[in-house]
């Protein structure tokens, strides 16, 4: 299998994410009765359940895929119909409806798209390792990773309310190295590697984003990006080739 690069990085993060009482909300209300089945499921009390409302006027933000296009939109469209991966855990807003096909259908995605939806916070770093057999040797890809979740327990939760899009590709400026829990063939260089960790999806992709624009991380550099889970941890572990060359962009929503 041939080695796989990120060629750019582009990020969609809440400027003040909205936050409702869920128990404001209709009694009957399906995100009412939805932050009450989660409360149930989460083991907290319904109460501390808060709803994120989307921004006035946004119809992509209230059908629940706003930061997932801007993000996209940041990104920029690929050369060739590369497919799309949209990598998100939780309940959506409403059940009914689905963010994968109204970003597909918004941005005119021509490409094939999957939803990968079972990863939890591990999303951001695990994908990878589905990607060095799903993507075909002569595309590339790209990829979605969203933390910006309908419903909150405020108390026990802390959301980025964000989403990264990365172009893969065959060549570019960040060799993926590894991807899991374990990395075998690569510990040694994964201990010595600058660490970005963080308990969400997008916390070190985030943090990553930062030390590139600011041109803190150099050639040759090894990058440990790390989520932390309360039973376990997943690790992507990049080379900066080129880091320099990295195309970057941010498309903030709310603002």
């Amino acid at each position: 299998m041939a080695d796989l690069y990120i060629d750019a990085l582009a990020t969609s993060v809440r400027s003040r994410p909205r936050l409702r009482p869920s128990a404001e909300l209709p009694p009957r209300s399906m995100r009412r009765l939805m932050a009450n089945m989660i409360a149930r499921d989460r083991g907290v009390p319904a109460e501390r359940v808060h709803v994120r409302e989307p921004v006035p006027g946004d119809p992509a933000d209230a059908a629940d895929y706003g930061t997932t296009r801007r993000a996209l939109d940041a990104l920029g469209r690929p050369d060739d119909d590369q497919p799309l991966f949209v990598v998100r855990s939780g309940p959506v807003a409403d059940p009914m409806t689905s963010p994968l096909a109204g970003t597909v259908h918004a941005v005119g995605w021509t490409g094939d798209d999957v939803g990968v939806t079972h990863l939890r916070e591990h999303g951001g770093t695990q994908v990878f390792r589905l990607l060095t057999w799903a993507i075909p040797e002569d595309l590339g890809a790209t990829v979605v990773i969203v933390d910006d979740p309908a419903f909150v327990a405020v108390e026990a939760e802390k959301p980025a309310f964000a989403a990264v899009a990365v172009r893969v590709a065959r060549t570019g400026a960040l060799r993926v190295v590894a991807a899991g829990e374990d990395l075998p063939g690569a510990e040694a260089a994964a201990r010595d590697a600058r660490v970005f960790s963080g308990t969400g999806a997008c916390d070190a992709w985030l943090d990553l984003y930062a030390a590139l624009s600011s041109g803190a991380v150099e050639p040759g550099e090894h990058v440990l990006l790390r989520t932390v889970g309360d039973e376990r941890q997943g690790r992507l572990l990049l080379e900066a080739v080129r880091p320099r060359e990295l195309r970057t962009s941010s498309a903030p929503i709310g603002e």
